[in-house]
């Protein structure tokens, strides 16, 4: 439930927050009669996210091979952690300067005219968002998929649209900047334990070298098979007696992710 709430509340908000930015900046420049069209693409980005989420699940199911289902869900965990990887690093860069980006392009779309190009922009932020939902959670859970993550992602939702709601009301103090931070360094953990899963079923399928198994014994400590520990690994594919491959992929994509976020502030200072 929790990986649910976690990954739809981090969606949700970013395409909460797009939608609020168009339909606040419509208003204020005199065009609030054009906000029923952003309605009309967000509705339409909404159903065609809940369509993909059930193609998703759909595929999932369908394999009557065990191999091959495994095949299928290694494909689509490479695809999440690449996409997953792509976002982190791209709102830690463009967040700040998101509300200022969208209202150029907005600006510009009206100066045009066309209320294809306003539906197409709400359509997309939330087609984005739903897009990138359904891929994660299919990585993460797969044909697993249960009623309990479902709850947990309708709930995501609606604190995003709460939080949306209460930053767009004159709460100011809302520490938005920090929220990102947060919900982008648990998606790193569970990006992370994406990668270290996939290696464990690459080996599984023998398309990656088992190297050192068992290198690392945990289950003293929490086993993976316990409450606790069945928590840990659906959320960020904690494995209680890993091999060193697997311990390998896990730090070295963290470490790798770190490094890329904070080079700049590694960067020695231009001379004048």
């Amino acid at each position: 439930m929790t990986g649910g709430f976690l990954v739809t509340f981090r969606e949700g908000l970013e395409a909460f927050l797009v939608i609020g930015i168009i339909l606040s900046h419509l208003t204020r420049t005199g065009f609030r009669e054009f906000n029923k069209w952003i309605f009309v693409g967000a509705s339409l980005g909404l159903v065609s996210a809940f369509l993909l989420a059930f193609l998703f699940q759909f595929v999932f199911t369908g394999f009557e091979s065990e191999i091959g289902a495994i095949h299928l869900k290694i494909g689509i965990m490479t695809f999440a952690i690449i996409v997953l990887t792509y976002m982190t690093l791209w709102m830690s860069h463009n967040a700040h300067h998101l509300k200022d980006n969208l209202r150029k392009r907005l600006t510009h779309v009206m100066s045009t005219g066309s209320v294809f190009a306003l539906v197409l922009m709400s359509y997309l932020a939330i087609l984005r968002e739903g897009f990138e939902t359904a891929l994660f959670l299919g990585a993460v859970y797969g044909d697993e998929m249960g009623t309990d993550v479902l709850y947990g992602g309708i709930l995501g939702l609606v604190f995003a649209l709460v939080f949306t709601y209460s930053v767009f009301t004159g709460m100011k103090a809302l520490p938005l900047k920090f929220f990102f931070r947060i919900t982008g360094g648990l998606i790193l953990l569970i990006s992370a334990g994406l990668l270290s899963n996939m290696v464990g079923m690459l080996q599984d399928v023998h398309l990656a070298p088992i190297v050192m198994s068992g290198f690392l014994d945990l289950r003293w400590i929490l086993d993976d098979s316990s409450s606790v520990g069945i928590f840990f690994k659906a959320m960020f594919g904690y494995t209680s007696n890993p091999n060193l491959l697997q311990i390998v992929a896990y730090w070295g994509y963290i470490i790798s992710i770190i490094f890329f976020l904070t080079r700049e502030n590694l960067a020695p200072p231009e001379e004048v």
